[in-house]
């Protein structure tokens, strides 16, 4: 409890202090905080973690920045974080049964930095905003990765570095849903990303996305079959019919010559 009233006050002072720009959520190093089963709305703010901060069953809401210090600890609970801006994780994430949303916010660009493991993962956008991953972190999902852009506009994941590579690994058994959505410099070190998808704005150098991507492990590219017209597929389909009554015709004559 002494903790956590060493917070609020620390809080109070923050948006007391006639900055509001620079207001922000800063658990202090030694201190917790757990939301159990209610709510935070940061309103834009952001959220430092120096100390241990647990969702429980609650969540954040308006997340400006969320970054996890080195020494911190975020647990994610069953609960969800909701954030318009950065992602840095020098600390410990433990993603228990919880979701990350990443949501269209004041900035454009999005920097997610440090490796981390997810439960559920989703970056939802409807004015392609970009995505900046750290060049060599991985982020893995547990569970499932949702990736959703605009027809018009599809969200760009990149790296920070031009032609160095960051990774995305969905687990074997990860779901995901996935439409519009270009890549650069990012590789799914997992499943198969969007395979039946093409790259929606990206650079390339996007190895396991897509249909014509090459999978993590090497081997022939995946490459979706051209689609048929009507009239095509019907007449492959009475060239093979033929084929078949020729072959079996065929061989009724071979078996009537050999008695």
């Amino acid at each position: 409890m002494q903790s956590r009233l060493i917070h609020i006050a620390s809080v109070a002072l923050l948006m007391l202090c006639g900055e509001p720009a620079l207001a922000q959520i800063l658990v202090p190093a030694g201190s917790s905080l757990s939301l159990n089963g209610g709510s935070l709305d940061l309103a834009g703010t952001g959220l430092t973690i120096a100390g241990t901060f647990a969702t429980g069953s609650g969540g954040v809401n308006g997340a400006n920045n969320i970054d996890i210090l080195a020494g911190a600890t975020l647990d994610g609970g069953s609960g969800y974080l909701r954030l318009s801006g950065d992602w840095s994780n020098a600390g410990t994430f433990n993603p228990a049964g919880g979701t990350v949303f990443f949501v269209d916010g004041a900035a454009s660009s999005s920097n997610v930095s440090g490796s981390s493991v997810f439960n559920n993962l989703s970056f939802i956008s409807a004015s392609g905003k970009s995505y900046v991953f750290a060049v060599g972190s991985t982020q893995t999902i547990d569970s499932a990765l949702t990736i959703g852009g605009a027809a018009s506009a599809g969200i760009q994941f990149k790296s920070s570095i031009a032609g160095q590579v960051a990774n995305i690994n969905l687990l074997p058994a990860g779901a995901q849903n996935i439409s519009y959505v270009g890549v650069s410099d990012v590789h799914a070190t997992g499943q198969h990303l969007a395979p039946t998808l093409s790259n929606d704005g990206g650079t390339g150098n996007a190895t396991g996305w897509f249909g014509s991507g090459i999978p993590p492990g090497g081997g022939a590219a995946i490459v979706p079959a051209p689609a048929l017209s009507a009239s095509a597929l019907a007449l492959s389909i009475l060239l093979i019919a033929g084929l078949g009554l020729h072959r079996a015709r065929r061989l009724e004559s071979l078996h009537t010559d050999s008695d």
